[in-house]
């Protein structure tokens, strides 16, 4: 057997030696072991502290809401919102870095040559690829997904944020027109008591302070209607840069003449500990756990030896005599071998760095569960309050209705004058208004549970 011969038989022994020796990854702590790690109060907690609907949480909450416009401008935020498409690139970013840092787990092949009037022409082709015993490489590429993995789970998130933000700013601005609609209407009351004040004291009826009490509470009401044109504005301007179409100017008309959705039926939680997997934000957070895992067993593997082979053949035409007879072409198969020796304490400081980036991201993730449990409870706590307050204020509605009929009653039998009539719907539009703002709240609060939970904005299931 030639000598190259043997070196190609001795080097190819010795990679299958190599890969036959490298470790194997440790897998990182996933499931039942993270939450045990990371949330080991979830261990004991097998359902809600405040009261919830049974069964599994659902997808698809913005069809519950029954309002096409919603639907639309949720179509459009998803389309046009800036951060969205910012998230979205920083996706493909992460996307691309799999595969540069996967890119080390296959070989490097080349090719380069020399041609032109000298004596000697030279073409080469060579390939080259590193062992990866210890896991190195493999620990930086699985690193490398797993990160990809929390960018795109943000990216859900984020969608789902924007789809809330857009439900919550597009009732907040049908609730403002709701009540710039009532205090409108209030406002022309004023004037009728206003002017009915003017009159009687015209006619020493009543004293001038009746007068003056009469404009003031005008100007109160005036105020305050007022105070609901500008966060009516405001409440478009939120919607438009939601959508995208800042400083368009043009949303706040959509939302004239619109009533508040009825609240849908209270909806169903889940468990607990499911939220871990329901909620991309919290999926985000444990790819990052995996990634500073990864990185640390990687960093750990750097500090241990490195096995590569190399692979070339060459092919030479030259007018120089020794040349010629060396033969062409040329190869070549070698196996280099590096061990690090010292490197000032970079390779340790990269462990220990890596280290504390795992334990910081253990932490991290476990302080973004328990801020999600804690927003869900609040929203179930607030769900009944809501709820019993929306039901007391219809009763105050309806209450208020039936004083109005009956002060119109006695006004025609000649009773009593138009100022109780004027004050009884006084009163009505001041339980209508705070009823709106109410079922306002009420809705505001729902959205808030519904992202808490994890749930998407669309039928996933469909």
């Amino acid at each position: 057997m030639s000598s190259y011969a043997k070196n190609r038989v001795a080097v190819a022994l010795s990679v299958a030696l190599a890969m036959l020796c490298g470790c194997a990854l440790q897998a990182p702590p996933a499931g039942a072991d993270l939450m045990h790690q990371a949330v080991p109060v979830l261990a004991g907690k097998p359902a809600w502290v405040n009261h919830a609907a049974a069964g599994n949480a659902a997808d698809g909450w913005l069809a519950s809401f029954d309002d096409a416009a919603l639907q639309r401008l949720v179509h459009e935020a998803i389309a046009h919102n800036g951060d969205l498409r910012l998230a979205e690139v920083r996706v493909r970013q992460a996307q691309a870095l799999v595969a540069i840092e996967g890119s080390g787990l296959l070989p490097d092949a080349a090719a380069k040559g020399r041609a032109g009037n000298s004596e000697t022409q030279i073409l080469s082709l060579g390939a080259s690829w590193e062992i990866d015993l210890w896991g190195r490489i493999r620990a930086q590429a699985r690193a490398g997904q797993a990160r990809y993995a929390a960018t795109r789970d943000d990216y859900l998130w984020a969608r789902r944020v924007v789809a809330a933000a857009t439900a919550q700013a597009w009732f907040t601005l049908v609730q403002h027109k709701q009540r710039e609609a009532r205090l409108r209407q209030a406002v022309a009351i004023h004037d009728q008591l206003l002017r009915i004040a003017v009159q009687r004291v015209a006619i020493g009826a009543a004293p001038d302070t009746e007068a003056v009490q009469a404009r003031n509470a005008r100007r109160l009401q005036a105020d305050a209607l007022a105070s609901a044109r500008l966060a009516s504005g405001q409440a478009a301007q939120a919607l438009e840069l939601l959508l995208g179409r800042y400083p368009a100017g043009e949303i706040a008309g959509i939302a004239d003449g619109r009533e508040l959705p009825p609240v849908p039926a209270a909806p169903q939680a889940g468990l607990p500990a499911d939220l871990l997997d329901r909620r991309p934000d919290l999926t985000a957070a444990a790819h990052q756990v995996a990634a500073a895992f990864d990185m640390r067993q990687s960093a750990q593997a750097a500090r241990l030896p490195r096995l590569a082979i190399s692979a070339a053949i060459t092919a030479i035409r030259s007018d120089v005599f020794l040349l010629n007879q060396a033969g062409s072409p040329v190869r070549g198969l070698n196996a280099s071998f590096f061990a690090p020796l010292f490197s000032g304490g970079e390779l340790k400081a990269r462990v220990d760095y890596f280290t504390a980036e795992q334990k910081a991201a253990l932490i991290a993730y476990g302080d973004k569960a328990l801020h999600a449990l804690a927003e869900v409870e609040a929203g179930l706590q607030a769900e009944s309050m809501h709820a019993e307050r929306s039901r007391q204020l219809q009763d105050r509605v309806a209450e208020s209705g039936v004083l109005v009929r009956r002060e119109e009653i006695r006004a025609g039998v000649g009773a009593s004058d138009m100022r109780g009539v004027l004050k009884a719907r006084q009163s009505l539009l001041a339980a209508e208004i705070d009823c709106i703002d109410a079922h306002g709240r009420h809705l505001q609060q729902r959205i808030a549970l519904l992202l808490a939970l994890g749930g998407d904005w669309r039928d996933t299931a469909g």
